[in-house]
């Protein structure tokens, strides 16, 4: 059997299981099953319906556990927007079946939907006049009364969620006054208040700066580990999502689907073969993507 190697960056399983023991967890607490809150089987992707449905993707499996931080990679056009939007009911599946939270997902309400799911996508927001606080008070709304009205439970949440990205100073300025990565900030903390077990980011850290996108990788990491949500981050940051998630879900050009630990995906060639340059290559043993200058291949 072929040893992976480990990545730069990532703890062993050695390591894991060392830092389990030694903060006092169980063995049967190490080994206890995770709860499982979202599951597609044989899941086709695409859009339309019947004669006029196009499918992009199919054969799809996938589970997604509670204190999960899954990073879900790909090239440009591969449908990984495509499948997020279908896994939680913005996109008619073409095939298979989706379990959310137990339930499959045709029969769930948009209220019960976004009680189980927040959303983060990566379009310019044109919030008006509206501050910090009110755009993470938005999240609020699938528990409030008829008129949308804030109770202080709701806004005992909002300041949890906005203390959680650090943007509790900011919570009286205009949204529209903040910069890209305090924008991005904010629309977590909005899905943060929206209280659901699972949530999801679409290219989080487009138009961050360095700094920024690991701000945002980190917290994503704590929201998973320390909060216990089921995160999944899609994302173009190969190096940053090798770093901080348990899984990888990698979309390739044809639109197959290859799931596995952050080691499997770039060991087993499924993260090369996914971003294939004919002058660029993945190297799995730093993690990161090497280019040729002389026009041959590294």
């Amino acid at each position: 059997m072929k040893t992976i190697r480990h990545v730069p960056g990532l703890p062993s399983f050695e390591q894991n299981d060392k830092y389990r023991q030694d903060n006092g967890i169980k063995q049967d607490e190490r080994d206890r099953e995770p709860q499982i809150l979202l599951v597609a089987k044989d899941l086709a992707t695409g859009w339309g319906r019947r004669k006029n449905r196009t499918v992009l993707s199919s054969g799809i499996s996938l589970r997604l556990a509670a204190g999960e931080l899954v990073g879900l990679v790909g090239p440009n056009g591969s449908g990984k927007s495509t499948l997020l939007r279908t896994l939680i009911g913005l996109q008619v599946r073409q095939g298979g079946s989706i379990l959310l939270c137990d339930k499959k997902i045709e029969t769930l309400s948009p209220e019960e939907r976004a009680r189980n799911v927040a959303c983060v996508f990566n379009e310019r927001l044109d919030a008006g006049y509206f501050t910090v606080f009110d755009m993470v008070a938005f999240g609020r709304y699938p528990y409030t009364d008829a008129r949308n009205r804030l109770s202080d439970d709701d806004r005992a949440q909002v300041e949890q969620a906005l203390a959680a990205v650090g943007m509790t100073s900011f919570a009286h300025h205009a949204f529209g006054a903040l910069s890209d990565g305090e924008k991005q900030k904010t629309q977590i903390a909005r899905a943060i208040a929206q209280d659901a077990p699972i949530l999801m980011l679409d290219e989080p850290t487009a138009f961050l700066d360095a700094p920024s996108r690991m701000e945002i990788f980190e917290l994503a990491r704590n929201l998973a580990h320390e909060q216990g949500k089921a995160v999944i981050v899609c994302t173009h940051e190969v190096d940053l999502a090798l770093r901080t998630a348990d899984e990888l879900w990698v979309m390739d050009r044809n639109h197959r689907f290859v799931s596995g630990t952050p080691a499997y995906v770039s060991f087993s060639g499924a993260i090369g073969a996914a971003f294939a340059s004919a002058r660029a290559r993945f190297d799995p043993a730093s993690g990161t993507f090497r280019m040729d200058r002389s026009g041959r291949h590294v």
